[in-house]
């Protein structure tokens, strides 16, 4: 028997037609493999655009770090490109387009994160060679043009539901450190921060509201600035308080969001089981981890998730469980 979400219960009204789906590093850059964070938690600049964006806003969850964890080595596409992998990556964006098509939405924004082998959209990192032991590499060497794995299936599953699709990824120049090296080669991106965020405010049709201060730290960035500081909670809540949950970000937290998009028990299992990989992965690695349960807006797998946690993270580790954002 399906299970009812809330904008199904509620109809469109936050949408108005359309759908806006965030790489997970948009919001929560504590999940990103080590040494390429350029924020403490989440884009603040762009998610400053959400507040004047139109429609509603999804975060697809992140699947590398569900599958391998806080500390994985850099990769490129071909280690993610693997059977069990793509598959995952596939029963997610079909989840996604299911929603998307039962709920009424017409068209879909998706924006991944550039050069990433699983998110990248224009570009993304490819070399054969890879894989055994771990040796000193040149970044800037396995750029390729190209999707990640992710963005390759998302790409499949909406277009194939007949919606309107768009797809963007956000420039490196955005949220790499050292930037500069990579934006030499994948030319196709906006080459500062700045124009990175001129870009993003045409793809969302809102405004780039930003100041020079706020970015100036990413040129000639060198280290990582993950803050390994994480709040969890339901997407609705994330957009009815979308104010707060940026004053959070300001604080450093980066934001990862509960979804509502499941259709049946399996698609129910299957959204717990990744959440929870997530959650207890970035838990074991010491980081930081605060879920909000808000039950008021609906999404009842989060209780779910913290019993998943409770059962199988190691005796001795307290989850941090909030009845409200403080």
């Amino acid at each position: 028997m399906s299970t009812l979400t809330l904008s199904e219960i509620l109809g469109t009204s936050e949408g108005n037609g359309e759908a806006l789906v965030l790489g997970h590093c948009v919001l929560n850059m504590n999940t990103r493999a080590p040494g390429i964070a350029a924020w403490r938690g989440g884009i603040l600049p762009l998610m400053r655009m959400l507040l004047s964006y139109h429609g509603e806003i999804h975060q697809y969850p992140c699947l590398e770090a569900a599958v391998i964890g806080m500390r994985r080595w850099w990769h490129v596409k071909e280690q993610y490109d693997t059977f069990s992998f793509r598959l995952l990556s596939r029963r997610i964006a079909e989840m996604y387009a299911s929603y998307f098509s039962r709920v009424g939405f017409k068209k879909v924004k998706v924006l991944g994160l550039g050069l990433s082998p699983t998110c990248g959209y224009r570009y993304t990192q490819s070399d054969a060679s890879w894989g055994g032991r771990p040796r000193e590499i040149d970044p800037s060497r396995n750029i390729k043009s190209g999707s990640g794995v992710l963005m390759e299936e998302m790409h499949k599953a909406l277009s194939n539901a007949g919606l309107s699709v768009e797809f963007l990824d956000v420039s490196p120049s955005l949220i790499y450190p050292d930037y500069e090296a990579r934006v030499k080669v994948a030319s196709a991106y906006p080459g500062t921060p700045e124009t990175a965020l001129d870009e993003l405010a045409r793809f969302l049709g809102t405004e780039a509201l930003y100041s020079e201060e706020e970015v100036k730290h990413i040129h000639g960035l060198k280290q990582d600035l993950r803050s390994m500081r994480t709040i969890v909670a339901p997407r609705a809540l994330f957009q009815k308080k979308l104010p707060m949950m940026i004053d959070l970000a300001e604080e450093g937290y980066g934001i990862t969001l509960i979804e509502d998009i499941h259709g049946d028990k399996d698609e129910e299992y299957l959204l717990v089981n990744i959440y929870a990989s997530i959650i207890g992965n970035m838990v074991v690695a010491g980081h930081n981890v605060k879920i909000v349960l808000d039950n008021e807006h609906g999404n009842t797998l989060t209780q779910t998730i913290i019993d998943v946690l409770r059962k199988n993270l190691p005796e001795k580790t307290k989850l941090q469980v909030q009845d409200k954002i403080d």
